[in-house]
């Protein structure tokens, strides 16, 4: 009997210890470890939108609508409908009930009408264009109308963009809408600790209002600026994901039975283009020229070690009406004779000088080294200025101090009118660095702004994009791509707006 009670006993402990054991591992992988490439700058939902903070912002706020990226379909997320009035001057939109701000109040009409009041006022004042909110009003608790200034097609894919978030206008106002001091959106996750330049941390909202999510009830993003150690982060084990993932990583993380690599085009082309307020390239013949000397194929083989893929039109061909694919790109094919006679034609028989802004990525700096040799041939001699992006967006945006450039071009939104505004003359958003203008350009963009027939605006955005071509306002380089390296037990990434995953699917195995 004593001997019966031992082995009793004996297998108990066994028990137990394997309880605690998948206890333990469990517990270990309720911690999401991301290998990001930059730190946060700020917790403002509408304030620095640069792909790395939306990254993290997009699991703490949300939107009225969500884009299916696959199918570009927008769906219901905070609201459960919406509905156009008959003359398209009015937007209704019903609220799902019972979603929770992280500061424990339900989300109302009147939470929805702040936010967006906020947002006119924001860095970010695009995602309320068109809105006449002195006009819009409460309905009652879950129903509110959008008035607008004229129609405008792109108020639904605003609603969907991440800068548009909705919050608490009780806890906006508690902490006089400083956004360091406040958790008041309504996302699977909440802020944690931040610690500047080392880590951001989020935990698990856990009256988010979809049942279920999020899975993982942790999230740390882990700063690692240098390209190369990323991926080496999620080989040794010190994080579960990681973004931004070099070309030159994928042959080994492809290797690497452990791991899995995620890829996927954008609907993002970097693109050259040139100040065109000034001369030469306000001439139409230098424009064609240069774009006559870009070997679009055989930069990218230099330059994107796999990644991407040629650029084949002004946007990507995933972008609804989009014309890539279906015309002749590029126009201009690489031709340096036919260059040289264009600048002979344009009065610059020798060439001229002129510098090259690239940032500080390192792709666009190899493209402008490829670009610059073949440019050098035609008597084209550039000067590479590789500068950080604070002060390069100040000698563009601001001071216009450039000749050609280089920069991404994307229907951010998911609507085509957002990339569409590269190249209208009275963009006020920074979007129109080049600074062309076309009256015939500009009244296609606002004549497709407000139609409300899809086919016919289909054939007004066909247009666009083809006047964009012909006048050589931007030479669009190669389409980016996200990679992203995880360990194979992390299941269900999906990705999201603005390149963002959406880790409140994630759980691992």
């Amino acid at each position: 009997m004593k001997k019966l009670m031992r082995l009793l006993a004996c297998a108990m402990c066994i028990l137990t210890l394997f309880v605690m054991t998948e206890n333990v591992v469990t517990a270990a992988k309720d911690t999401l470890i991301i290998a990001h490439k930059q730190d946060m700058v700020d917790k403002n939902p509408a304030g620095n939108t640069t792909n790395a903070t939306i990254k993290i912002k997009a699991q703490v706020y949300e939107t009225l609508i969500e884009r299916n990226t696959d199918t570009n379909e927008y769906l219901p997320l905070l609201a459960e409908s919406w509905e156009w009035s008959d003359d398209y001057m009015a937007l209704t939109v019903k609220l799902k009930k019972g979603v929770m701000t992280h500061n424990g109040e339900e989300l109302k009409a009147s939470d929805c009408l702040f936010s967006l009041r906020v947002l006119r006022n924001s860095a970010n004042s695009n995602v309320t264009d068109k809105m006449d909110l002195e006009k819009s009003y409460v309905v009652d608790d879950y129903t509110f109308v959008i008035a607008l200034e004229e129609p405008y097609m792109p108020v639904i894919a605003n609603l969907s963009f991440p800068p548009c978030a909705m919050f608490s206008q009780k806890g906006y106002e508690e902490h006089n809408g400083d956004w360091s001091k406040m958790d008041i959106g309504t996302g699977p996750y909440m802020w944690g600790e931040w610690v500047q330049g080392d880590y951001v941390e989020l935990v698990a909202f856990d009256k988010y209002h979809v049942e279920g999510q999020p899975k993982i009830k942790r999230v740390i993003f882990k700063v690692i600026g240098e390209d190369s150690n990323r991926y080496i982060e999620v080989e040794t084990g010190g994080a579960d994901m990681a973004y931004d993932v070099p070309g030159t990583d994928i042959p080994a993380a492809e290797a690497n039975p452990d791991v899995v690599v995620f890829r996927e085009l954008t609907n993002d082309n970097a693109y050259l283009s040139f100040n065109q307020r000034k001369a030469p390239f306000n001439d139409l013949r230098v424009r064609q020229a240069i774009a006559h000397c870009l070997d679009i194929d055989g930069a990218w083989k230099v330059a994107m070690n796999g990644v991407g893929r040629p650029a084949i039109g002004i946007v990507p061909d995933n972008v609804k009406d989009s014309i890539a694919g279906k015309v002749k790109y590029p126009m201009y094919e690489y031709n340096l004779e036919k260059a040289k006679q264009l600048l002979a034609e344009a009065g610059y028989p020798n060439g001229f000088d002129c510098t090259y802004h690239t940032g500080d990525n390192s792709v666009r700096i190899t493209y402008a080294e490829f670009f610059s040799n073949a440019l050098k041939q035609v008597g084209i001699n550039c000067k590479i200025i590789s500068l950080d992006g604070a002060t390069n967006n100040q000698a563009l945006k601001v001071e216009k101090a450039f000749d050609i450039y280089t920069w991404g071009i994307a229907a951010t939104n998911g609507d085509i009118d957002f990339a569409n505004r590269f190249f209208w003359s009275k963009d006020n958003s920074q979007r129109n660095i080049m600074g062309y203008s076309n009256p015939e350009m500009d009244a296609l963009i606002e004549a497709a702004a407000v139609e409300p027939d899809p086919v016919k605006r289909s054939e007004l955005n066909a247009k666009i994009q083809m006047l964009a071509i012909e006048d050589v306002a931007i030479i669009p380089i190669y389409q980016q791509e996200d990679v992203f390296v995880h360990v194979k037990e992390l299941k269900g990434l999906r990705m999201g707006s603005y390149q963002s995953p959406l880790l409140k699917y994630c759980y691992f195995e």
